[in-house]
């Protein structure tokens, strides 16, 4: 009886016998030993390729939103996917799964525009599914949260041993970004000398999905007044804050909108970077300061972008998706 390796010695004389690699091909013997040797997933890279992509289909606008849609209640609905830990860091799977950009949709855009006064139909028309970056300079009005939240008002909210800090840590997402917290329980209950930045930098997000938190939070915000409440799909907002220095690092976002973020304390510079596949068709780079009292609004999904705190003043950010 010949070897494997013997008849691997005839496969490739098959032509000379006349008879074509297609025919040898649909002999189960012959698949058996080209598979001779191979692991699972190099015997059957379709199944593996197809396997994946029904996964992503299925799971990924579940992964957009872990939480009750219906709107901030006192105590959200258990979710199976909020116990779920990545295998992955996320900025694996946004480089994976980022889809190419219409560069025609940023092709117009030269700068990032100041406005005021814009009305809701017009920020709808024009702006809202847009690539054009806006700063609103008055889009707070008849906010009190620059003048209410502090590292101290937040650490009220969420206080060392409270349930909402519980919830916060167990179910919300937290953002580390470059410091070197681990959850929002460290965050509260850093020391004085860490707070003001003696110790290291640190700059961290987090999202507001307790309930009972984050209806003391909207007390002293809410839907900006160009967004139109049809837009306002998001039940879900988060808080930015930080000292002076490096913010977000250069990424691009994977959320269901566009997004806007309210600057209530100390000044932060935003830089934009276009996708790949746009370079010499939109601008290259970007680059606005965001002041206390105003509002930047962007499509982080198709810019690139990353933030830096300047000033002295500790950075409280406020903001959420709309779509």
């Amino acid at each position: 009886m010949a070897t494997v390796d013997q008849f691997k010695i005839l496969l490739k004389h098959a032509e000379d016998l006349g008879i074509s690699w297609e025919q040898l091909n649909r002999l189960k013997s012959v698949r058996a030993i080209q598979n001779d040797g191979k692991k699972w997933h190099q015997r059957n890279p379709k199944v593996l390729y197809a396997g994946l992509v029904v996964l992503f289909s299925i799971s990924l606008p579940s992964l957009y939103r872990l939480t009750d849609e219906s709107g901030v209640s006192d105590d959200l609905e258990p979710h199976p996917l909020r116990d779920w830990k990545c295998i992955l860091p996320s900025a694996v799977f946004y480089k994976l799964l980022r889809l190419p950009v219409d560069c025609n949709a940023c092709k117009d855009v030269t700068e990032i525009l100041y406005l005021n006064n814009i009305t809701q139909v017009k920020f709808t028309e024009k702006y809202a599914h847009s690539m054009q970056p806006l700063v609103v300079q008055d889009g707070q009005k008849g906010w009190t949260a620059s003048k209410t939240f502090s590292y101290e008002y937040f650490k009220s909210v969420y206080p060392p041993g409270s349930e909402a800090l519980a919830h916060v840590v167990d179910k919300c997402q937290f953002f580390r970004y470059n410091s070197n917290m681990s959850d929002a329980d460290e965050l509260f209950t850093m020391s004085q000398n860490r707070l003001e930045g003696k110790e290291d930098h640190w700059y961290i997000g987090w999202s507001n999905c307790e309930g009972h938190a984050a209806n003391e939070l909207r007390k002293h915000y809410k839907l900006p007044y160009f967004l139109s409440p049809e837009l306002d799909h998001s039940n879900t907002d988060w808080i930015f804050m930080g000292l002076p220095g490096q913010g977000a690092s250069m990424h691009v976002d994977f959320v269901p909108g566009g997004s806007w973020q309210a600057q209530l304390t100390g000044e932060k510079e935003w830089t934009f970077e276009t996708p790949p596949e746009c370079y010499g068709i939109c601008p290259s780079k970007m680059m606005v300061r965001v002041k206390p009292g105003e509002i930047i609004v962007l499509d982080g999904n198709r810019w690139f972008h990353e933030t830096h705190i300047l000033g002295n003043d500790l950075s409280i950010v406020i903001g959420s998706e709309y779509y």
